[in-house]
């Protein structure tokens, strides 16, 4: 006999799905299978409500059944003899077992099988500020992560210590419930056990049957040489519990460099700039310049001009693999005297004499240059 979904709930057919939710949760207690153990009454009533929720709770499902009653998802419309079949038992027929029926099953999630809800935990992501020559030349540090993991009273399992959980019997432990939906043979999550296949009738008084417990951890995480910012350092299963004891997610350290006052870098080269004075450039020198492991040893060449890049092979940044390191480049700038007192100008004025003038400095004028042009 065809029942009437709303007067099963108790609302009107203009109630909402808040209306209709609070219905079926409080029918859904009271006739809960492991409330009425041995009662096939509550357990075909549970049966029918749970039919009814999942049909009102889906808008395109309602639609249906506002207009056309429990029909809408009966097989051919309410055509006669021998119950309703199953549709891949046409292909199973041709192909035989494990062949075209098996494989749209598995393509659309219809027929039988499992789908226990105890999936694999979040990955978490953490952002590490370390400082350049940590990036450069490695460190180690501590973390402390706020995540869920494994409840450590229940060890994840849901239940109460000393208590197990059962096997769910609205789905047979399967965590689907199998139900016919016109053409086609479907296999919803039970709504009972949420999918899991079991039940929790006694849940862990500190996790309250999750399984899991929010947890403040200290890692200590090695930071290899090399690393810049943007890289990201992954830690197998530091990520959160899954749920029902579910694998744990993996933790993702992103590392981000802060800024030196001396070195910059370019992928594995170290960058950095000195100043020099006119005399070292003119007569050339021997300079100490600082280092990742220590002071570089760069000669400065007589009649070197500023600006001038020079390489220091191999004393640059090792890189992430191993297989290489970078070199070190140093700019070298000229260093403009300020604040010069009047003997020290008159000194270099004398001195840009003796060298024959600005020509001889290299500063020939602008309209000597023109007149060249036209000679």
């Amino acid at each position: 006999m065809s029942k009437d979904y709303y007067a099963l709930f108790g609302v009107e057919k203009t109630a909402s799905k808040e209306e209709i939710r609070k219905a079926y949760r409080k029918l859904a207690v009271k006739y809960h299978p492991d409330k009425n153990p041995g009662n096939k009454e509550a357990e075909e009533t549970f049966k029918e409500i749970s039919h009814a929720y999942e049909t009102l709770s889906d808008d395109s499902k309602r639609r249906q059944y506002d207009q056309f009653g429990e029909s809408a998802f009966q097989f051919g419309g309410g055509g006669g003899g021998g119950g309703f079949h199953d549709p891949f038992d046409i292909f199973r027929e041709v192909f035989g077992g494990g062949g075209a029926g098996d494989i749209f099953e598995s393509m659309f999630g219809f027929g039988g099988g499992s789908s226990r809800e105890s999936g694999r935990g979040r990955d978490l992501e953490y952002n590490l500020d370390i400082g350049f020559m940590e990036a450069v030349k490695g460190t180690a540090k501590k973390l402390k992560i706020r995540k869920y993991d494994t409840c450590k009273l229940c060890d994840g399992s849901g239940a109460k210590p000393g208590t197990k959980k059962v096997s769910c019997t609205y789905c047979n432990g399967t965590g689907q419930v199998r139900q016919s939906g016109g053409f086609f043979s479907i296999a919803s999550t039970c709504n009972s056990c949420s999918g899991s296949g079991m039940i929790i009738k006694d849940p862990c008084e500190k996790c309250s049957g999750t399984g899991r417990e929010e947890v403040t951890k200290t890692l200590n995480v090695d930071i290899p040489e090399g690393v810049d910012t943007g890289v990201r350092l992954r830690l197998s299963g530091e990520g959160e519990a899954g749920k029902n004891n579910g694998d744990h997610g993996d933790l993702y350290v992103r590392i981000r460099v802060k800024t030196h006052k001396f070195f910059t870098r370019r992928d594995y080269d170290l960058l950095c700039r000195v100043t020099v004075s006119y005399a070292q450039l003119v007569l050339g020198d021997t300079l100490e310049i600082p280092g990742i492991n220590g002071d570089v040893e760069l000669s400065l060449p007589s009649g070197t001009e500023s600006g001038h890049v020079f390489k220091v092979k191999g004393k640059g940044i090792k890189s992430l693999d191993g297989r290489g390191i970078g070199d070190q480049l140093v700019k070298v700038d000229i260093e403009i005297p300020k604040n010069l007192n009047p003997e020290q100008k008159s000194k270099l004025r004398e001195f840009e004499k003796f060298l024959g003038g600005k020509k001889a400095l290299g500063e020939e004028s602008l309209a000597k240059k023109v007149k060249k042009l036209f000679k």
